[in-house]
This record gives structure tokens, C-alpha cells and sequence, in this order.
């Protein structure tokens, strides 16, 4: 097995994960209440299941956790490998425990918004379990440098970083397909570059992540079926930080590339999360507070409609990541195929599900 076959396998099962177990766990939550009723400043038209951070997050902890098995056996027993994976085995084994460190961490966010979906907790209960996962990523090797000697500086700015990136994934969840979409589209860009510096560990799980949001995006928008949940929004935000910060530069003088991947991978939701907490520090409210004062809904109060809003922000997250990639050095052919496979997925499945589950 060839190294782009192995991704497009594992593509291909993050999809069929994700998009087969979309209507079956909408039909649980539907029969067991887990739904987000409109009302208020919720203007969606019906009750609306909140079952799709499920769907794509078991579409990537399954995948991902069976190949690194596969993988940690095949360490052992290789003579089966082909010659193109086998070099990358000692690479996997070494960041085998920072890889279930994060996908630990991840199941643990996924229960704990799922438990908030249906019960709601505490927003300072929430941040300590969000600091404590974010300090076992720490405790597995995975930490911001910055070019700081001090390892109390590391710890502290790796924490706060994968809190605020969680929470920000989080905030933006307010508009259909807003969320996922621009994961999706910062994931892409993340896994090129992946793919570019042979960054295996990282691309796998980008092309889990991949495949579970283009399985759950049509479904998503323009008109929702599922809503992505807490369990989804909290767990997503932080694979992503997590990913962003296990990220390996070639070594070298300083420069600024530690400083922009993040800035441009997760642009969106650290402008979002960064604008909402400031302006209702202003106004003295809490930042957990729920409220329209997005970016999105800016945009809306200008007189864009949702959809457009949304289309918006997924254009400026495109271009934010477009320097990154390029300063990467990303070949042409990676980009295309990367970017080709994944958008003529996600309208094939979007195409599919709207002829055979007509709109209501």
C-alpha cells in the first residue's frame, strides 16, 4: 500500500463513518430529547438534533486509533510493509503517546460538551477540565517554545493557547455550516502542509477530520438537519489547537512561521473568540455568556443574509491560510489534490443527500 492509497483509504472511511451514522444517531437524539429547541435568539424553525460532533469525531478517533495500531504492529511484524511506510514506523512509535494523548483529550471534550448539551455546566467546571486536558498534552511533550527558555513560559502559554482555541471553535458554532466549515477549510490547509514536510502523524489525523466534516457539512448547510452540539464544537476546537501546537518546524534561526500557522490556520475563530471577549469585558459580561454579538452576526446586522455571512468567513479563512501554504512551500500537486478530493466529495454527498432526503 502506497502512501496516497493509505490516505485516500482512510479518507474514504471517515466519510462512510461520519455520513452513515449522521441519520441513525439523529433518530437517538430525536427519541431522547439530546435536541437544541429555537426560541430566543435561536432562529432555526424546529427542534434539531445535536448529533453530528458524534458522528465526525468517532469518524476520526476509530480510524485514527485502529492505524496506529496497525501502524505500532507493523513496527514489529513489517515484512509485509511496503518499503514507502515502513521508513515512517520509528516516527509513529516515537509520537505514538502524544497521539493518544490527544485523542484522549478529545473524547474527554466530546463527553464533557455532550453532558453540557443536555444538562449545562458550569463555565468555570468546563475550563478546568479544558486546563487539565490541555496540561496532559504538556505532560506527553507537546508545548509552545516561541523561542522561550523558561518551561514555565511553555506550559502556560500551551495551556491558555489550547483553551482559548477550544472555546473560540466553540463560539463560532452559531450559524449553519459556519463551524465546520471553517475547520474544514483550515484543516486542508494544515494537512498540506502535513503532507509537504512528511508529517505523517499529523495527516493522518487532518484526513480523518477531513473526512468526518465532509460527511456532516451537507447536512448541515444551507438548511440543518443535525447541528454539530457542543460534543462537537469543544472536542473539534481542541484537536485542532492540539494539532497546531504538535506541528514540527525544521530547525533553523527564529523566524515568524511558529508565530502565523496558528494565526492563519485558526484566523476565524481567534478573531471571533478575541473580538466577542473583548467586547463583553467592555460591557461587563461574562464571556461565556451567549449573545449575537459575533462575527457572523455582525455581518448579518449589515445586511448580509446567514448564508452570505457564512460564505464570507469561509473566504477570508481560505486566503488567511493561502500564505501559510505557500511560505510552506507546498508543491502544486498536493495542493490541488488535497483541495480537489475534498470539495468534489463534499458537494457529491451534499448532491446525493438532496435527492434522496427532500427539504421539509
Amino acid at each position: 500500500m502506497t502512501l496516497p492509497s493509505a490516505g485516500l483509504l482512510l479518507f474514504g472511511v471517515a466519510i462512510l463513518i461520519s455520513a452513515s451514522l449522521l441519520p441513525f444517531l439523529e433518530r437517538i437524539a430525536r427519541g431522547t430529547g439530546a435536541v437544541d429547541a429555537p426560541g430566543g435568539r435561536k432562529q432555526h424553525e424546529g427542534p434539531t438534533p445535536l448529533a453530528g460532533g458524534i458522528a465526525v469525531l468517532t469518524a476520526v478517533v476509530v480510524p485514527a486509533t485502529v492505524g496506529l495500531l496497525v501502524a505500532l504492529r507493523a513496527w514489529h511484524e513489517s515484512g509485509w510493509v511496503p518499503d514507502e511506510l515502513l521508513v515512517h514506523l520509528p516516527g509513529v512509535r516515537r509520537r505514538a503517546p502524544q497521539l493518544l494523548c490527544i485523542l484522549a483529550g478529545t473524547a474527554v471534550m466530546m463527553v464533557l460538551g455532550h453532558i453540557d448539551d443536555r444538562r449545562g455546566l458550569s463555565p468555570w467546571l468546563k475550563l478546568a477540565v479544558q486546563g487539565a486536558c490541555a496540561a496532559m498534552l504538556t505532560v506527553a511533550g507537546l508545548h509552545i517554545s516561541l523561542y522561550l527558555d523558561s518551561p514555565v513560559w511553555q506550559i502556560g502559554l500551551t495551556i491558555l493557547y489550547v483553551v482559548f482555541i477550544t472555546n473560540a471553535v466553540n463560539f463560532i458554532d452559531n450559524m449553519n455550516g459556519l463551524m465546520a466549515g471553517v475547520v474544514l477549510i483550515g484543516s486542508l490547509h494544515l494537512l498540506t502542509l502535513a503532507i509537504a514536510t512528511g508529517q505523517l502523524f499529523m495527516a493522518a489525523i487532518l484526513i480523518c477530520l477531513t473526512g468526518g466534516l465532509c460527511g456532516f457539512l451537507p447536512r448541515n448547510f444551507p438548511r440543518a438537519r443535525v447541528f454539530m452540539g457542543d460534543s462537537g464544537s469543544l472536542a473539534i476546537g481542541f484537536l485542532l489547537a492540539s494539532l497546531t501546537v504538535a506541528f514540527t518546524f525544521d530547525e533553523g534561526p527564529p523566524s515568524t512561521r511558529p508565530f502565523l500557522l496558528p494565526a492563519a490556520i485558526l484566523a476565524i475563530p481567534a478573531w471571533d473568540g478575541l473580538l466577542v471577549i473583548v467586547s463583553r469585558a467592555r460591557r461587563g459580561v461574562h464571556p461565556f455568556t451567549a449573545g449575537r454579538d459575533h462575527l457572523s452576526h455582525r455581518l448579518v446586522a449589515r445586511g448580509l443574509s446567514p448564508v452570505r455571512a457564512v460564505v464570507t468567513l469561509w473566504t477570508i479563512q481560505f486566503l488567511a491560510g493561502v500564505p501559510v501554504v505557500l511560505d510552506g512551500q507546498v508543491p502544486f500537486r498536493v495542493l490541488a489534490t488535497v483541495w480537489g478530493i475534498a470539495t468534489a466529495t463534499a458537494f457529491a454527498v451534499g448532491w446525493r443527500r438532496r435527492i434522496e432526503v427532500p427539504a421539509p
